[in-house]
């Protein structure tokens, strides 16, 4: 009987294989998360970096993750937990006579004893199911990166396009009153200034939607870093972030392998076979311990010499008998087919995460094209054209709708070059997302602040007060 108090007590002594792992891991990651309806993380500066740490610290689907994971850590304790004893008290209505004396009462304690690799293997099997959750935790915050880089790209583009066209409605003004001046010395046409403010409107109107752009952009990113309704949501002024991986495809390969999400099919796996192995051990015989304490009353008439009123304790071991192996058999057959389900759920995943990393290498190098094509030859070459334009115009040998069209070309320009920019941004944001930590960037020469954004000539600059040829 020492020997199997001794069994038992190794089993339930030792922790399960991620249990102290998984405790140091949770008390770390409890203390960068916000409690409900607290703010610990400092408002953000305008930087996309500053965006993403307020949204750690305070998402409460961040929260409900965390707490998920530790209610799987805290259930590992009970899957290695023994059988309840049992506890009988019984009277005897009609008392037993013995040579000792009559048995009036029974008490009866009993404990039952598991095969030991059940109770470590099912600790196991939930301690790889708490590391699972976790790694969903760890996937959900790398989703949750993206979900703000995203609505911070988005709101970045809404005001850098208001800004270039708040430029080009400045030149627009400045083309109207100057046409003013020369309809009334009838130098030029009413339908000229007509075509000018034609624009204008238009232009003034996009501007006012771009308000609302603004302002329901900026609901979005409050709502993705689950900020109250009345936070400021600055953003930088410019963000060159025009890079290319460092790394090569095949590095990139084996990160996206080892992502949290794909991990976790691993641990829910690792969870089911150690569920098979508890249902394995369940077909050998459970042992059951004992003690019977019976309170003996005294003899009416004792004899001399003889025993009277003495208790009886009695101890006992039980052995159950696993009849029913076909059953237990079935139920360990099933847990090894979750686990064959797991890691078939985890090469689809892998697939797809793959291919979607070859998507994001393709983006990031595309709009890396595009931003390098816009800021170096597009918006240099139709600077210079729309230049030349205005030149013409100022000794009457270009007319407004060429005017007007060539500002159009540096408008489109402009708001493509800033596309492209938050593109190549929100590209980066998938990559490091698919391959689950920051990917090493191989940064270009930032061209001068001016050269890549020019701001063409107010048509004020370009000698407008010269009178046209005649």
């Amino acid at each position: 009987m020492g020997g199997l108090l001794l069994w038992a007590t190794v089993s339930l002594g030792c922790g399960a294989r991620y249990e102290e792992a998984l405790h140091q891991d949770l008390s770390r990651t409890r203390q960068e998360l916000a409690p409900a309806g607290e703010t610990i993380a400092p408002a953000p500066d305008g930087s996309l970096a500053s965006y993403v740490s307020y949204a750690m610290a305070q998402s409460p689907a961040l929260r409900a993750s965390y707490e998920r994971w530790r209610a799987a850590s805290l259930r590992i304790s009970s899957a290695r937990r023994l059988p309840e004893p049992m506890l009988t008290y019984a009277f005897y209505a009609l008392p037993v006579q013995t040579r000792v004396g009559p048995q009036q009462h029974r008490v009866s304690v009993r404990q039952s004893f598991p095969w030991p690799t059940r109770l470590t293997a099912a600790a196991d099997a939930q301690s790889a199911r708490a590391r699972a959750v976790q790694q969903r935790f760890e996937a959900q915050a790398l989703t949750l990166t993206r979900q703000v880089a995203n609505a911070w790209w988005s709101l970045w583009l809404i005001r850098r396009t208001r800004e270039i066209e708040r430029e080009q409605l400045e030149i627009l003004n400045g083309l109207s009153l100057s046409l003013r001046a020369r309809v009334e010395t009838s130098r030029a046409s009413i339908a000229d200034l007509t075509q000018v403010d034609l624009r204008r409107s238009r232009m003034s109107d996009h501007l006012l939607s771009l308000d609302e752009a603004e302002a329901s952009a900026e609901v979005a990113l409050r709502g993705a870093i689950s900020a109250p309704g009345d936070l400021p949501t600055p953003t930088v002024a410019d963000a060159d972030t025009l890079a290319l991986p460092a790394e090569d495809h095949d590095t990139l390969s084996e990160a996206v392998r080892s992502h949290p999400f794909l991990r976790s099919f691993d641990f829910l796996a690792e969870a089911d076979e150690a569920q098979a192995a508890a249902f394995e051990a369940a077909r050998f015989p459970r042992f059951t311990l004992g003690v019977d304490w019976i309170q003996t009353g005294d003899l009416a008439m004792p004899m001399p010499g003889q025993a009277s009123g003495d208790d009886a304790l009695i101890g006992s071991v039980g052995l159950s008998v696993p009849l029913w192996q076909s059953s237990y058999d079935d139920m360990q057959r099933s847990a090894e087919a979750e686990a064959a389900a797991d890691r078939a759920d985890r090469e689809q995943a892998e697939d797809a995460a793959l291919t979607e990393l070859a998507q994001a290498t393709i983006e990031i190098r595309d709009s890396h094209r595009r931003v390098a094509l816009f800021r170096d030859t597009l918006l240099p070459q139709a600077l210079t054209a729309y230049e030349s334009v205005i030149g013409a115009y100022a000794v009457g040998e270009a007319t407004v709708a060429a005017t007007l069209l060539s500002q159009r070309e540096l408008l489109e320009l402009s708001v493509g070059l800033a596309s492209s920019k938050a593109r190549h941004g929100r590209a980066w944001a998938r990559l490091q997302r698919v391959v689950g930590r920051p990917v090493e960037a191989n940064f270009e020469a930032v061209a001068d602040t001016d050269a890549a954004n020019p701001r063409p000539p107010s048509i004020t600059e370009a000698s407008v007060a010269e009178e046209p040829a005649e």
